[in-house]
């Protein structure tokens, strides 16, 4: 099938390939340093935790895209790793709304990008792909190309505007006027060109969504927002998807210090503003408050209820402080952390990346630990498992179809999103809800190994991407399964690519550092996680064999250019080569936390709670019973319901967990810690009463309508303030 793209198209003039970053961070390092000394929190846990510059820029970007709310739209932003995840965030969403609607025919979506960003991004340029897999999107590279297919057919628009200027970009707004009024959704987006604000800025008017990459923190790290009008996120306004799709208010801290400082340089404060961003920055009634109004509602008053809205006052290794509390970290290592918080130097820090090629010698030390030689950079596990995919089918050309076992979780990105479909992350509603896919996906059951068998003679197969264990679920992948795979891929031709996010860095194996070499495993292509980064800056990374590379190399240079080059970051690959060779010699207590680990999960799962737990290596997952929660309940409910007892093992045990999940750091001085709260934990688990939880519940209901409150007065003195005061740009 083909996207309707015509020959000329397929000569579509390509621009210089665009990097991410500019190769200044004099910026970033002077805020980080300073963090690290101070022990600012940074990246925590980003669907739950709140940084106050969080809130503020929520709330700037409403003011500057409502031009002091005057226009009567208010916006609700959320912030994700990137601006590709920007990008890839605003497709699903337009995707999302054409299938929920129950519009006729797939969704169909126009964009101009005169980056190239979105072609190499969404897969556009990977040789023969358009011709096998209809995705129902065009991307153009020219207003003039842009204006001519403007019509009826399309029923999204997005727009880049950078290297545009406002004069060339008026036309383009007439255009989608009518367009909206016929009910079309329009989205503009502003990448890397500061030049290009204002013109952005003068679209805002016509725009449902607008979009920022790396731009908002300077292009000097990375760094993505998306904006939406109230009734546009609606849609994801509920206490599923507000979750599942949009989970995140920028759990990154030095991210959001640097927007919040480019929105107020772009756009200076009044009075006002200046008093609400103050409150905000020392008040966590009314930061709550601000998030519900400008950010994630339903995912704000979710962990209001659940009480793990917390601003941590100071991060070190695996301790956090707030206020006079103290608590130790026994989740961060599902993501951002191994070694803890705030481990490296300032001195450190404010010499990463200026010695040279530190991304080559990232390069180098990862291949030593994984035994795959090419790095492809990225700024997070997402965005690593669709780069490894855009790899794959580089390397595959002719072939569009990608293997996974079902229950897998694999991200929300352009490419990622397609593996997710049916991880209980998902479960309720949106196995289909983002079609069409960029790639086709076939699934298979791990308990069903004749249907795997079957599925694995296929001729179209690109690559076979799997979890060595789902890291959702803690689900272990079957040593027969991995057999098979082994034994298909030398008749077949296809890649096998690994998610190791959740795996790697020790977790599951604390003698390797990938959980699949110590199963003898060796795929084609590995992802890995920010995690790298010592919970400092965004960074992924893909490792590949150098024979797919020679082979993506041949077919597909450009693309394999823009893998290889679009997210370089000396200064992250030095923060993450300097926690790699620290932590491979600082590891001597994971065993003492693995058993420690062990014999918690073995006493919590005594209470009636709990229908049984799973643990590899220093993963473990609580699975709650269903007497407690029902046999297949909702996502939603279920997170409810685990976030709930998170609380409580927070206020009696001073231990943040991931919901039910257990992920401690896996490297680091604080082994003793970790053994202590985990005994402790185990305990109060097992002896934990159903009563307690339910009155933990209500009274988490209970409190929460102060909030509520609290949010309605401020909607009403912002209105009366911008009626009486006026605007302020």
């Amino acid at each position: 099938m083909s996207t309707g793209a015509t020959s000329e198209d397929a000569r579509w003039a390509r621009p210089e390939i665009r990097t991410a970053f500019q190769g200044k961070h004099e910026r970033v390092r002077e805020i980080l340093a300073e963090r690290v000394a101070a022990k600012s929190p940074n990246m925590v846990l980003a669907s739950t935790y709140v940084p106050p510059d969080g809130a503020v820029s929520a709330y700037l970007l409403h003011r500057m895209l409502s031009r002091g709310d005057s226009t009567g739209t208010a916006w609700h932003s959320v912030f994700v790793n990137s601006g590709v995840e920007a990008l890839g965030t605003v497709v699903k969403y337009l995707r999302n709304r054409h299938n929920r609607r129950g519009e006729a025919g797939a969704c169909r979506i126009l964009v101009l990008d005169p980056t190239g960003t979105a072609r190499y991004a969404f897969g556009h340029a990977v040789p023969g792909l358009s011709a096998i897999v209809a995705d129902g999107m065009l991307i153009v590279a020219t207003v003039e190309e842009f204006l001519r297919r403007i019509g009826a057919d399309w029923t999204s628009y997005v727009v880049i505007v950078d290297g545009l200027t406002d004069e060339t970009l008026m036309p383009v707004r007439a255009a989608l006027e009518v367009a909206r009024e016929r009910g079309a959704v329009v989205a503009w987006g502003l990448l890397g060109d500061e030049a290009a604000l204002a013109p952005l800025r003068e679209s805002v008017a016509v725009a449902d969504l607008v979009l920022l990459g790396e731009v908002g923190a300077g292009n000097e790290m990375p760094c993505g927002t998306v904006s939406f009008t109230r009734e546009m996120f609606a849609l994801w306004n509920n206490t599923m998807d507000s979750i599942a799709h949009v989970s995140t208010f920028g759990g990154n801290g030095l991210a959001m210090q640097m927007l919040s400082e480019n929105l107020i340089r772009w756009r200076p404060m009044d009075r006002h503003e200046h008093a609400a961003v103050t409150r905000m920055r020392h008040n966590r009634f009314t930061r709550s408050a601000r998030l519900r109004m400008h950010s994630n509602t339903w995912q704000t008053r979710a962990i209001d209820l659940a009480a793990i809205n917390l601003t941590f006052d100071a991060a070190g290794g695996v301790r956090y402080r707030h206020g006079t509390r103290g608590y130790i970290d026994l989740a961060s290592g599902t993501g951002p952390a191994f070694r803890g918080h705030n481990v490296q130097s300032p001195d450190a820090i404010m010499a990463a990346g200026t010695d040279g090629d530190e991304t080559s010698r990232l390069e180098s030390t990862l291949a030593r630990l994984t035994g795959l030689p090419i790095m492809l950079p990225a700024v997070s596990g997402q965005s690593a498992v669709d780069n490894a995919l855009l790899a794959a089918l580089c390397a595959r050309p002719g072939r569009a179809t990608v293997l996974t076992c079902r229950g897998n979780y694999s991200g929300k990105g352009p490419m990622s999103l397609a593996l997710s479909r049916t991880s209980s992350f998902f479960r309720d509603r949106d196995e289909h809800a983002f079609s069409p896919y960029p790639v086709e996906v076939i699934e298979a059951d791990i308990d069903d190994p004749a249907a795997l068998r079957r599925a694995l003679r296929r001729d179209d197969i690109a690559v076979v991407w799997l979890e060595i264990v789902q890291g959702y679920d803690c689900v272990e992948i079957p040593q027969a399964v991995l057999d098979e795979i082994e034994r298909a891929r030398a008749d077949t031709g296809f890649l096998v690519g690994v998610d190791e996010i959740f795996t790697g860095f020790w977790r599951c194996d604390i003698d390797h550092f990938l959980a699949c070499t110590g199963r003898g495993f060796r795929p084609d292509l590995v992802a890995l996680s920010k995690a790298l980064s010592d919970a400092l800056v965004p960074i992924g990374a893909v490792m590949i064999s150098a024979a797919v590379f020679a082979q993506m190399s041949r077919t597909a240079p450009d693309s394999a250019q823009w893998l290889r080059t679009h997210y370089r970051n000396d200064m992250a690959a030095g923060l993450a080569r300097a926690a790699l060779e620290a932590a491979e010699h600082d590891r001597s207590g994971s065993a003492d936390i693995e058993a420690a680990m062990d014999a918690m999960l073995r006493r919590a799962v005594r209470s009636p709670l709990f229908a049984e737990y799973r643990r590899v290596g220093l993963l473990g997952r609580l699975v709650l019973s269903p007497r407690s929660i029902g046999a297949r309940p909702r996502p939603s409910v279920q997170n409810y319901a685990e976030a709930v007892i998170a609380r409580l093992i927070g206020k009696r045990c001073g231990a943040i967990t991931l919901q039910m999940r257990i992920a401690p750091s896996t490297a680091g001085d604080g082994a003793p810690e970790l053994v202590a709260t985990m005994a402790e934990v185990g305990e109060f688990l097992e002896r934990l009463p159903r009563w307690t939880v339910d009155r933990t519940t209500l009274g988490s209901l209970l409190g929460t309508a102060g909030r509520e409150i609290a949010a309605a007065l401020l909607r009403v003195r912002e209105t009366y303030g911008d009626r009486k005061g006026g605007t302020h740009y």
